[in-house]
């Protein structure tokens, strides 16, 4: 079982070619010159849309098959700012149909835009082939043009491509999962070949801070980039959130999580510190 990272995207642009498209008033989104970055999170495929002028959450929404509430869903912080920034990276779940993973009969390369999966420590090309994808691992290498079956961290691998019509509503079965939603089943996917660790103790978060949106923790113990999940018994909710690092010096020892902002206020945090009960993975 291996160890999810947080992700870390370097963007580079040349004359040439870019990764994501400008796009103005009547443009699509994407054009075949641009690549998709691709990261999965779970049992969940996302890409990396990087916002280009004059781009809207609007334009954004429709032309992934999203409706305005689930982009709101899978990004909160757009609730109260709800203005793009050029630059900006938006994480969107593709649904599996999205994806073309072989050319086939009368393929238009100036209708797609090509995929790429980002590898993360701990990847291996079988994993990556097989489980995520459903390809050969033979289809992949001769695509990509690899020496061997070796790859390494940030490394981008050609899997498919994605039309340039974006895509259908319809494609996705139902709704798509929130950040929580996505954890939740990143969490109960990885407990099937892990030991799950039950504790309680102090959740210490930032009240006044005004992060938004990520849903993450700081543990001793929970090997870094699983998920975990944090139960607050006043309000009876729960958040599974991302283990990130660990728990500075300088806090108390009967400080069990420290979580963000985002995810505190998921379980109805109110005082800076408060009692919860802590499930994770080992």
């Amino acid at each position: 079982m291996r160890t999810l990272q947080p992700l870390v995207l370097v963007l580079v642009f040349c004359n040439h070619c870019s990764l994501y498209a400008q796009t103005t008033a009547a443009a699509p989104l994407l054009t075949p010159k641009d690549s998709i970055l691709l990261t999965v999170d779970g049992l969940q495929k996302y890409i990396h849309h990087l916002v280009r002028p004059r781009q809207t959450l609007f334009s954004v929404a429709k032309y992934y098959g999203l409706s305005l509430a689930e982009l709101y869903e899978l990004h909160p912080e757009y609730r109260t700012n709800p203005v793009l920034q050029t630059g900006t990276l938006i994480s969107i779940p593709i649904p599996n149909r999205a994806i073309r993973r072989y050319k086939g009969k009368n393929f238009q390369a100036s209708k797609f835009a090509p995929i790429y999966y980002v590898v993360q420590q701990g990847d291996n090309l079988f994993q990556i082939c097989k489980r995520y994808f459903g390809m050969p691992v033979d289809s992949i290498v001769q695509r990509n043009k690899l020496r061997s079956a070796q790859i390494q961290p940030g490394q981008l691998i050609h899997m498919g491509w994605l039309g340039l019509d974006g895509i259908r509503a319809e494609w996705r079965s139902v709704s798509a999962p929130t950040t929580a939603r996505a954890h939740q089943n990143a969490y109960e996917e990885e407990k099937k070949g892990r030991k799950e660790v039950i504790s309680q103790g102090v959740c210490s978060w930032q009240r006044d801070s005004n992060e938004k949106g990520d849903l993450y923790a700081l543990h001793r113990e929970a090997a870094i980039g699983t998920v975990m999940a944090v139960t607050n018994p006043m309000s009876r909710k729960t958040v599974y959130a991302k283990v990130i690092g660990r728990i500075p010096a300088g806090y108390e020892s009967n400080v069990e999580v420290v979580l963000s902002t985002a995810a505190a206020k998921q379980i109805g945090a109110r005082d800076p510190r408060f009692f919860v009960k802590v499930r994770f993975l080992r």
